[in-house]
């Protein structure tokens, strides 16, 4: 999917925008609150339903303003033209979808694969699992036939489960709820491991392009014990769930482990190497969608120049580039695009205004 053209009216400090993106490389330059991040922020509303700076309701929408609206045109790989659209009025947010109301964001998630680096990127290595469960299961949504579903089952019948144990339900009731947790528990497993399995080599090359030989693997844990079913994880755990009031084993406490050699990544590397990892898993996913599924992510990157060195920086655009991917990356300055890095669209962001500057080959 590629996103066409862009209109925003009253969005964050953008007033009214009009913006026709290239396919590849959109290089955004302006100075520090000018609405570089504004910009970016209505791309990604579009593709999550959300902002990646954590902003919601009424404070989207412009000072003095009343409403605020996003609209997309977009191509999909197969040349037919889609547009979605978000809009807040009256304390109420809509998603749009060809003309329609959208049920929920999700279609918009489904229609517009939204990838966000940005200057939290980091967190991927150094935070806690949530992070990478997130990270894992937005690319696993997108490739894996089925994991949806699956995933739904398992969070309702996890909240059954839960519900009982903080009751003080019976055992049987309690247990009454283990086969379809551990079916639907199975399942999300499955395609979780299917996709790292899938993942790894790409993420190997992105890697090696952008540091050299560097000994990066991912390991996949289930949120049980490894080399046990879940089933007997769920009933070797019974006691301890009975005393906390909620599951402890299952795929809602799974990770991603991220090691350099044998040691953890974020023990290891410094933080400059930690955001290049993660900016490298990111975009691996991307080029994964496009070579499993055909389906073309977009990829935004925030301030990339304070957030990688020199070097870091040219490698990782250049194999963007090479990657096909549509991206749209901020800078301060135009002297701060790595030189040989080819930008289909130029754009420079002044006082919530976006003026079209031509593509640089």
């Amino acid at each position: 999917m590629q996103l066409q053209r862009l209109r925003v009216r009253d969005f964050r400090c953008l007033p009214q925008v009009g913006m026709t993106p290239a396919p590849g490389l959109n290089a955004i330059t302006g100075d520090n609150a000018s609405g570089k991040t504004s910009l970016l922020e209505a791309i990604h509303l579009l593709g999550r339903g959300q902002t990646f700076t954590g902003v919601t309701g009424d404070r989207l929408i412009r000072e003095g303003a009343s409403a605020f609206t996003v609209v997309g045109d977009l191509v999909d790989s197969r040349g037919n033209n889609h547009r979605i659209g978000v809009g807040r009025q009256s304390a109420e947010t809509r998603f749009r979808l060809d003309g329609r109301d959208a049920p929920s964001r999700l279609a918009l998630v489904e229609q517009l694969p939204i990838q966000i680096i940005d200057p939290n990127l980091h967190r991927l290595v150094e935070a806690g699992p949530d992070q990478r469960r997130r990270y894992l299961d937005w690319g696993v949504f997108h490739v894996e036939h089925g994991f949806f579903e699956a995933w739904r089952r398992y969070r309702r019948a996890l909240r059954q489960r839960n519900a009982a144990l903080r009751r003080g339900a019976d055992l049987a009731t309690v247990v009454a709820w283990d086969r379809d947790l551990v079916e639907a528990g199975n399942a999300v497993d499955a395609c979780r491991r299917g996709y790292v399995d899938t993942l790894m080599p790409v993420l190997k090359g992105i890697v090696t392009d952008i540091l050299g030989e560097f000994e990066l693997t991912l390991s996949y844990h289930p949120g049980w014990a490894v080399g046990e079913d879940f089933s007997d994880a769920l009933i070797r755990g019974l006691d301890g769930d009975q005393r906390a009031g909620f599951t402890h084993a299952g795929p809602h406490r799974a990770d991603l482990r991220i090691r350099v050699g044998h040691s953890r990544a974020r023990d290891w590397v410094s933080r400059g190497q930690q955001k290049v990892i993660s900016a490298a898993m990111l975009l691996a996913q991307a080029v994964l969608m496009i070579e499993r599924r055909g389906i073309q992510p977009v990829l935004l990157i925030d301030d990339i120049a304070a957030e990688l060195g020199e070097p870091y920086r040219q490698a990782l655009l250049e194999r963007i580039v090479d990657s096909g991917v549509q991206a749209f990356v901020t800078f301060l300055d135009p002297g701060l695009i790595p030189t040989g890095v080819a930008c289909g669209g130029m754009f420079h962001v002044e006082h919530g205004v976006v003026h079209a500057r031509g593509g640089r080959g």
